[in-house]
């Protein structure tokens, strides 16, 4: 019992670092903002969430689970998350952070998405040649392009892209995207403006720190992991600047992260465009699309709502929905449901899963979410995104 106890507190004490993302509540509105627009069903933009999510997930939370725990559960979470250095250190680079301070002009920027374009046309195309059923490379499809618009997503969060005006009036709802403003200005390193992202892991001291820097959350409320005691603490001083200046108060503070969430939705419309450039990448998109779980897949739509379920409660319980400390109804209901023995009846699947979750049995929740997690382990489709994009030394592979 008490090692069961320790692997509990030690899974607890992992599920609480700060991921380094956009909040889940903003990844799945840029996503599904993004499936409305080309036509995707529900069901095939619910999927591409969960594909979204497999950056955090197998990301943060594998680096932890990785560090000697022991216990049946941590093992069982190791496997679920098919964990081995390849696959952490895919998740490590599809965020846009400024690792190690390896950021030093526009054209690193600029290597990084040129890069990411063409590895999520290329294996996406590769899915029309797979000898697997069709329910499988559909799967593999939306969760694909998923995790893709997660990197390119980050970049909005991360970067101080949405400091500068771009010459557009107070007010605007966004301000262009990335590829967007190159076709019209050229060369990255000669545009009159320096882009950045926060460094990351942070550093005590510096300015340029993830923690200072993201659009993480609607509050711009985040841990400062990198100072004594971690306090958490408003870093709106560090966002006054832009269409939308936060000045430390909830509505300035809400328009100025507001904006980079609206950049990010123009972004990914804009990235699965480009993706679509590529004859084969629209293939595989235009198959998945139009996906309806019917009668016959009442198995794998149990599974889609089951790991949308996991994927809320373990944001919630992270504090990683919409920022640490979170407030949001949607958290605060689920976890009083979660406090229900799991098994005990009257629930329902949504009482079962955000149950298990919330009591840090989380192995045995994923359990029901099936094939959306297990074609990671199968078919690398991290791996397979972030070829190239860095090296085994956490460094990023800038051509110089």
């Amino acid at each position: 019992m008490l090692r069961r106890l320790a692997a509990w507190f030690a899974l607890g004490c992992l599920l609480i670092f700060p991921a380094h993302s956009f909040d889940t509540r903003w990844h799945l509105l840029c996503s599904q903002k993004v499936g409305e627009q080309f036509g995707f069903t529900e069901h095939a933009w619910k999927i591409m969430q969960l594909g979204n999510f497999s950056a955090d997930f197998f990301g943060p939370v594998s680096e932890y689970a990785s560090k000697g725990l022991n216990g049946r559960e941590v093992e069982a979470l190791a496997h679920h998350q098919d964990n081995n250095r390849l696959v952490r250190g895919a998740a490590l680079f599809l965020h846009f952070d400024n690792l190690n301070g390896d950021f030093r002009s526009n054209s690193d920027f600029d290597f990084l998405f040129s890069r990411l374009l063409e590895t999520t046309q290329k294996v996406l195309a590769s899915y029309n040649d797979l000898r697997i059923d069709d329910r499988t490379r559909k799967t593999l499809t939306l969760v694909t392009l998923g995790a893709s618009l997660h990197a390119v997503q980050d970049f909005y969060s991360h970067s101080d892209w949405t400091h500068n005006s771009f010459d557009q009036p107070s007010g605007t709802a966004r301000v262009p995207a990335w590829f967007e403003y190159r076709q019209n200005h050229g060369e990255p390193d000669q545009w009159p403006l320096h882009v950045q992202s926060g460094i990351y892991p942070p550093v005590a001291g510096a300015l340029n720190t993830h923690t200072h820097m993201n659009h993480d959350n609607s509050r711009l409320l985040y841990t400062e992991s990198e100072n004594p005691g971690q306090p958490l603490r408003s870093q709106a001083e560090y966002h006054d600047a832009g269409l939308a200046p936060a000045r430390g108060d909830n509505a300035s503070d809400l328009a100025h992260q507001q904006l980079a969430v609206n950049t990010a939705i123009a972004g990914s419309i804009e990235w699965v465009g480009r993706v679509e450039e590529n004859a084969g990448a629209r293939m595989a998109i235009d198959s998945a699309k139009g996906w309806i779980l019917k009668s016959r897949d009442a198995k794998l739509a149990k599974e889609l709502e089951a790991g949308l379920l996991t994927e809320m409660a373990l944001s919630c319980i992270a504090g990683k929905w919409d920022g640490d400390g979170n407030r949001d109804p949607i958290c605060r209901s689920a976890m009083r449901r979660g406090t229900a023995v799991p098994g005990a009846g009257g629930g329902g699947l949504e009482s079962e899963i955000v149950g298990l979750a919330a009591n840090l049995l989380l192995p045995f929740a994923l359990k029901y979410t099936g094939m959306f997690w297990d074609i990671h382990g199968q078919y690398h489709v991290l791996e397979r995104l972030a070829d190239q994009l860095g090296s085994d030394s956490g460094h990023y592979g800038f051509k110089k």
